[in-house]
């Protein structure tokens, strides 16, 4: 009768909390921005585009992206420019 009343509690634990952990990792809309620290592997205080592309995202949009930021063409994105980029808004018919 204990294990049936500790699996019972254990099984009410699991449901409960299936909610709250499932809408934390299935929000629905577009992932969460990086910081540009965490992008900035060597804290040089610029992002190069082999930093960038350590990022998950298509990589047919990477070279498209990173030069859309690096706003001096320069070949590295500083933080103003990291931080000032704005990406294009998603239509409501791209999931």
């Amino acid at each position: 009768m204990k294990q049936l009343s500790a699996l019972s509690v254990l099984v009410i634990s699991l449901l409960a909390t299936a909610p709250a952990c499932f809408a934390r990792d299935h929000q629905g809309g577009p992932p969460q921005r990086p910081d540009f620290a965490s992008i900035d592997i060597d804290g040089n205080g610029a992002i190069d585009f082999t930093e960038f592309s350590e990022q998950p995202m298509p990589e047919d949009m990477l070279q498209t992206i990173f030069n859309d930021m690096d706003a001096d063409q320069n070949g590295e994105v500083t933080e103003d420019e990291f931080n000032n980029h704005k990406p294009p808004k998603r239509k409501e018919n791209q999931r």
